[in-house]
């Protein structure tokens, strides 16, 4: 996925905002009671899968396939890791799925880059008239088309495309992030030098693009509240709203008015610190990177609407995590390098994917982890079959995890 960020290239204006303030600190969790670490259960290996989502009761992988073109390729699951369909999304020009949701009718939405349609050329070349040996020579076609289309595909709970909406870009953009509800679609990203926001209706409406910063700023996970305004997550390393980073780079939370105006910018932000949210549910539970020299860890902390932090919980690691909420529970899932506070039997002496039960007050409750494997890559929990993940292993294999929840 780092190779796309190549795409980005020229520099756009930082957007003024109207209010900046930092993040209150939290109270901090660990463990009710030490738990014991348990083994993780793992489903089936999916080759090459870049996400992982749930519609009902089946799992579904995406992959960007190579060939004459770049397609998309969707396969469904079972609970017990067994196919049940796989569909290609193949326009005949390239596309590119990057980030993936499922609205609240089990249909799935990707939002990526694609190319246009290349035109046909069918003019022949004339000789001239002083060419008596026949000799043409003919302008060579571009075999293929940037990919500047931003793309939406809408598929059903099997996999058929039910719609496709796009709107041109003047270059391909990078999306880490998407959010779905019975409104519309929002995304997040870099575009040039400059970080952005934009949605769309239900139907494929496009509305403004929102540009955030320069290079300086990047923009991870985005939610798509039900009074039409976006919170927004990531971190900086400039001035924004008229405040300057107190860490090397601090994590930020952005509000965005329904009309597209930024209303605040929260920071979390801590001295010396390269601070950084990347991931949210949808009930504002995040989580992120934390470095202080050469100290990593992983943060999560539990938001109030108006970003108000109400619990944190911080954990050595490798710098990557992810979280979902599901039931009564917080699942966090980190790629675990050292002893957990709170955890017994757990000393890993090297990089191991761990999930988490956090209760309401961000207490662990469980512990969970699969030797074999080493960083998530996707989460997603469903009422109906419980918490699914997708995670690689140290040699770059991809597997399909499972944590029973009931």
């Amino acid at each position: 996925m780092k190779s796309r960020a190549r795409l980005i290239s020229s520099v756009l204006l930082i957007t003024a905002l109207s209010l900046t303030q930092n993040a209150f600190a939290a109270p901090k969790s660990s463990a009710s009671k030490s738990v014991l670490m348990k083994k993780l259960d793992l489903l089936a290996a999916a080759p090459g899968a870049e996400g992982l989502l749930i519609s009902g009761k089946t799992l579904i992988t995406f992959v960007n396939t190579g060939g004459s073109n770049s397609n998309i390729l969707l396969t469904g699951l079972d609970v017990n890791g067994t196919q049940v369909w796989q569909k290609t999304i193949d326009s005949g020009a390239d596309e590119i799925a990057l980030a993936g949701a499922v609205d609240s009718a089990g249909n799935i939405w990707l939002a990526g880059d694609a190319a246009p349609l290349a035109t046909t050329d069918t003019t022949t070349a004339v000789l001239p008239p002083d060419n008596p040996d026949g000799v043409v020579v003919e302008a060579l076609s571009k075999l293929r088309s940037d990919m500047s289309l931003l793309t939406l595909w809408k598929l059903s709970p099997t996999g058929d495309l039910l719609a496709t909406y796009s709107q041109a870009q003047q270059m391909p953009v990078l999306i880490n992030g998407i959010s779905v509800n019975a409104s519309g679609v929002s995304l997040v990203g870099q575009m040039a030098d400059s970080s952005f926001a934009i949605s769309a209706t239900s139907t494929g409406a496009f509305g403004k693009l929102i540009n955030i910063g320069s290079a300086k700023t990047q923009l991870n996970a985005v939610v798509r509240n039900l009074d039409g305004t976006l919170s927004v997550f990531g971190s900086s390393s400039e001035k924004l709203g008229g405040k300057k980073n107190v860490g090397i780079r601090d994590g930020i939370l952005v509000k965005i008015s329904k009309s597209g105006v930024i209303t605040s910018v929260v920071r979390s932000s801590a001295p010396k610190a390269e601070r950084s949210w990347n991931y949210s549910d949808s009930s504002l539970t995040l989580t992120g990177s934390v470095k202080t020299g050469k100290k990593f860890e992983s943060a999560f902390t539990k938001f109030t609407a108006a970003f108000a932090p109400t619990w944190t919980l911080r954990i050595p690691s490798g710098g990557t995590s992810l979280v979902a909420t599901g039931g009564a529970f917080t699942y966090a899932a980190l790629d675990s390098n050292s002893a957990i506070p709170g955890v017994t039997g757990w000393k890993p002496t090297v990089t191991q994917l761990v999930i988490l039960s956090l209760d309401s007050k961000g207490l662990i409750t469980g512990a969970f982890a699969a030797t074999e494997l080493a960083t998530p890559t996707a989460l997603s929990y469903s009422k109906e079959i419980g918490l699914y993940g997708l995670a690689r292993a140290s040699d770059g294999a991809t597997a399909i995890f499972h944590l029973a929840t009931k």
